[in-house]
């Protein structure tokens, strides 16, 4: 209860950085982590915008051997979060400095498995948008994992992140409003041929 009362107060301070009114559902929550591949124990996972940590919860529920680095803008929903959750490494920090975030706490970013983010990416400006998914195309390998909800997956068309394929969607009746789980796979990137004279 008390998670739901802070999350609604931060909205109506800051309702376009957090992009709703209230915290995301646990069946959201399971729905998006489920979409996580299996992981090896050395792999990251890194969450954008964990709020009240609803996502984070699932998180190391499901991945108990893994480290698990949240970034958070909104600097009292971080502090809570790591109070809360002192084996999470929290950031107060923004999403388009993934990169930077993990150079920070020593972590090599071929180990990131997989990026879930809680952001509200369709109401965030198109420019910090456009450098969120740059941020996370630096960091994800090939084959791995990017996962977002939306409220409007018809939306989603125009912010379709670059080199990431969509792949089967999932809806989430039981949230609200209700969501729709985005799991995106990050593409082969094929780099000029070098030609020798």
């Amino acid at each position: 209860m008390h998670d739901s009362l802070t999350f609604v107060m931060q909205s109506l301070l800051r309702f376009r950085q957090m992009g709703a009114i209230v915290p995301s559902s646990p069946r959201l929550a399971r729905a998006m982590v489920r979409e996580i591949p299996p992981l090896h124990a050395d792999e990251v996972v890194v969450e954008l915008g964990p709020g009240t940590g609803v996502f984070t919860r699932e998180l190391l529920a499901r991945f108990p051997r893994n480290r698990v680095v949240a970034v958070e803008f909104n600097s009292e929903l971080a502090d809570r979060l790591q109070r809360q959750m002192p084996q999470v490494s929290v950031v107060t920090g923004c999403a388009s400095r993934i990169g930077q975030h993990l150079d920070g706490l020593g972590l090599p970013r071929y180990r990131v498995g997989a990026v879930v983010s809680g952001l509200p990416l369709l109401s965030l400006p198109r420019e910090l948008g456009d450098s969120i998914f740059s941020s996370l195309a630096e960091v994800l390998e090939p084959g791995r994992r990017y996962i977002q909800f939306t409220y409007s997956k018809r939306a989603w068309r125009r912010h379709h992140p670059p080199g990431f394929r969509l792949e089967a969607t999932r809806r989430v009746w039981f949230n609200v409003p209700p969501a729709e789980v985005l799991p995106f796979t990050r593409l082969e990137t094929h780099k000029p041929a070098v030609i020798s004279a």
